[in-house]
């Protein structure tokens, strides 16, 4: 079941941010394949190499984890085997949501840290609060158990600071991708790359 529940929240996920996102700008929305698979295979590399340090680290500076994956854990808990379905679709709906962004937000926060700050609240407080209710309803555990209890372990307020500055870093290694030369094969070896060091653990 759980296997299930990473499908359904990740063509949920999908689903929902093409479709609101087409409502907030329309036609200016761009379903570019190429860049959609360069943004979902490169945030599903950068999410399982910064769930694996950010985690052990957050742990020798403060004496406990922020996370606990519950399902399929690998990497000492710190990550999910389910990570290249849940990573990819996130990494998808963060395509749709970086053009409307540009689109939409005040001229003075279309930059790195405006973007960041953005997602860095959004990533907590909607994808990952409606993700682990949704592992809760259909396979009756948490995806990722955070152990502050701020926000009944769905998520917490003390990932944000980090996640926006995680989020900056990312963003300026996406954008750099984007600025090579469109080759097919790179997509499928930044996702190789992932889930290669993510069967690693």
């Amino acid at each position: 079941m759980e296997f299930t529940a990473g499908l359904l929240f990740a063509a949920a996920l999908v689903l929902f941010s093409y479709g609101f996102n087409r409502w907030l700008i329309g036609d200016r929305l761009k379903t570019d394949v190429y860049r959609i698979a360069l943004t979902a295979s490169a945030v599903l590399l950068l999410a399982i190499l910064a769930e694996t340090l950010v985690n052990p680290l957050y742990e020798l500076l403060f004496g406990a984890k922020l996370w606990v994956y519950r399902v399929f854990p690998l990497h000492n808990g710190n990550v999910s085997a389910l990570a290249p379905i849940v990573w990819t679709a996130y990494g998808i709906h963060l395509h749709f949501t970086l053009q409307t962004m540009d689109h939409r937000l005040p001229i003075r926060m279309r930059n790195g840290y405006g973007k960041a700050f953005i997602v860095g609240l959004e990533a907590p407080f909607f994808a990952e609060v409606t993700g682990n209710l949704l592992f809760l309803v259909l396979a009756g555990q948490y995806y990722a158990y955070y152990l502050p209890s701020g926000v009944g372990h769905l998520t917490s307020f003390q990932v944000v600071p980090i996640y926006m500055v995680c989020i900056f870093i990312g963003l300026i290694i996406l954008r750099a991708l984007e600025k090579l030369p469109r080759r097919a094969e790179l997509p499928s070896l930044l996702f190789l790359a992932g889930t290669g060091y993510l069967l690693a653990g």
